[in-house]
């Protein structure tokens, strides 16, 4: 039966002229970070920091960065798995997309280019200003509060910045929600690797595929609402499924 479908998605690999991933947090577990909404995942452990309290307090600044510090360090130590890397072969080989909501930058560090990425939930690698959206490194704010000192402003317009993630009560960026959808659209094939289809707006975006009459997969630890309308659905480790697959 796997190896049926197995067969099956390499055809529609072969066949599609433009493919799609969306990727969710089953896809880095193999790397060695939990879903961090797992049993064992960050937010079990960490109180969410609300957007509003950011914005209001330096307390709440201050903790977050001290959590992206904790976070970053575990980042710098994991590597792309075999699921990312099936990713940035398939991508070399035709034109496509990878729309993820992950936030680790496993896919950057997997090689794809930078600009072939949607990343719908933001990049925890990455500082943002929040008022005039320019990206920065996060050393000095990493640095500032390891030094006990002043968490800087943005260097350019003094606005506050952030880690370049969406925070809970954060205003998505539709442009790249309406990106995304655009990318879909455009394409053959829409390939999803480790998500639960259970968060909003993304879980969306197979079912926009399908309305699309696009060819739909569906490859996830366990199984998810929309695996009966895929064309292929695998309920199995994702590395494990790919390194089955030839293209």
């Amino acid at each position: 039966m796997i190896q049926e479908k197995i067969l099956k998605l390499e055809n529609l690999i072969e066949e599609a002229s433009n493919i799609v991933f969306l990727t969710g947090a089953g896809i880095s577990t193999n790397s060695g970070l939990p879903d961090f909404r797992s049993d064992n995942g960050f937010w079990k452990t960490n109180k969410p920091i609300m957007f509003r309290d950011f914005l209001n307090s330096y307390e709440a600044r201050k903790l977050s960065w001290e959590r992206n510090i904790s976070l970053n360090r575990v980042l710098e130590k994991i590597k792309p798995n075999t699921g990312h890397l099936f990713i940035k072969r398939v991508l070399d080989a035709k034109k496509g997309y990878l729309i993820t909501q992950n936030i680790d930058g496993l896919h950057h560090k997997s090689g794809i280019k930078t600009e072939n990425i949607i990343e719908i939930h933001g990049n925890a690698t990455k500082a943002k200003c929040l008022d005039c959206q320019k990206e920065l490194d996060l050393k000095p704010f990493h640095d500032a509060i390891l030094n006990k000192k002043k968490i800087p402003n943005c260097p350019s317009c003094f606005g506050l910045v952030k880690v370049a993630t969406i925070s809970f009560g954060q205003p998505m960026n539709m442009n790249d929600f309406e990106n995304a959808k655009d990318k879909i659209a455009e394409s053959d094939l829409l390939i999803v690797l480790g998500s639960s289809l259970q968060v909003q707006p993304v879980a969306s975006l197979p079912e926009y595929a399908l309305r699309n009459e696009k060819k739909l997969v569906i490859v996830n630890n366990d199984s998810t609402s929309l695996d009966q309308f895929a064309d292929v659905f695998i309920n199995d480790d994702i590395c494990k499924t790919v390194e089955q697959v030839n293209i």
